[in-house]
């Protein structure tokens, strides 16, 4: 039965109303309804990337989730699941009206499944939602319950990680690769920045915070990054950076002065092996008035 009530509890220093930035909830709550929109895929047992035009409708309208209010204390952000109308085509392998609840349930599941049983799409919007609040350095938790069910999902430092290894692990490649674009927007609380790619693409990196001074740095110049590239599997575009090292480009120890050596004709010409060409007349042959006459026109265009 849609519609119930779910509860997600933001806790940490700075979980607090007056306290945390507007930023943090907008990320909780789209982070939310994009780990609903994995569920319902699972849910309906169909992979994002081949779900009918359908499938897509009644996932979106699944993770539609409606706000409530935002609780005091600790952000608690209080949500509703979507009720959604009846689906009479028999194209879905699950009534559409349950839909929300089922994904909500296969969501919070996931917390006591083993990694076989984890659906890799829960486990990258998890772990996604867990990166983007920064669960484990600015955070402490995350916690997603309902009064539908019992179960309850603490996404902590821990579970992070676990779900982003197990998100890594079917369907996203990572590969060291190499990407060129303007590192710009760092977030030095966050640890994360943003590479515009010379494709005009948006590729989001994260770095740890013993590279804060190097990627300071990286902002004011050419730098060369390594690090790990995580790729869409259906666009096979970048879609994340986690670096590793930041170096700067070698230059070369060149002395500027050496270039300027001055020398005469002849001497150029005795290192060279050969002899200064002669010429039999001046490249300029005019008469005595012909230079009077040119004098005399450069002077009243000056006067």
């Amino acid at each position: 039965m849609a519609g119930e009530e779910i509860r997600v509890t933001l806790r940490g220093d700075g979980a607090e109303l007056g306290s945390i930035r507007a930023s943090d909830v907008a990320r909780l709550l789209l982070g939310m309804e994009s780990a609903v929109a994995a569920a319902s895929y699972a849910a309906l047992r169909q992979p994002r990337r081949t779900g009918t035009g359908r499938h897509r409708s009644a996932v979106e309208a699944a993770s539609r989730l409606v706000f409530q209010q935002v609780e005091p204390g600790s952000v608690v952000a209080v949500l509703s699941l979507p009720v959604l109308a009846p689906d009479d085509s028999g194209a879905l392998d699950l009534e559409l009206d349950d839909l929300a609840g089922a994904a909500f349930d296969r969501l919070v599941a996931s917390a006591g499944q083993s990694s076989e049983q984890v659906d890799a799409g829960i486990a990258r919007a998890l772990a996604d939602l867990g990166d983007g609040l920064g669960i484990g350095e600015r955070f402490d938790e995350l916690v997603i319950s309902s009064r539908r069910n019992d179960q309850v999902l603490r996404l902590d430092s821990a579970a992070r990680g676990y779900f982003r290894r197990l998100a890594g692990q079917p369907t996203i490649a990572q590969q060291s690769d190499v990407l060129v674009g303007s590192l710009r927007e760092a977030d030095f609380d966050r640890h994360t920045a943003r590479l515009q790619t010379s494709a005009n693409e948006t590729v989001t990196v994260t770095f740890p915070p013993e590279l804060d001074d190097d990627v300071h740095e990286a902002l004011r110049g050419q730098a060369e990054f390594a690090g790990e590239v995580t790729y869409d599997p259906v666009t096979e575009t970048a879609r994340r950076v986690e670096l590793r090292a930041v170096s700067t480009p070698l230059s070369l120890p060149v002395d500027a002065d050496a270039f300027w050596a001055p020398q005469s004709i002849d001497e150029l010409a005795s290192a060279q092996g050969v002899a200064p060409a002669g010429l039999d007349k001046s490249l300029f042959d005019a008469t005595e008035q012909e230079r009077r006459d040119i004098a005399e026109a450069l002077a009243e265009l000056n006067g």
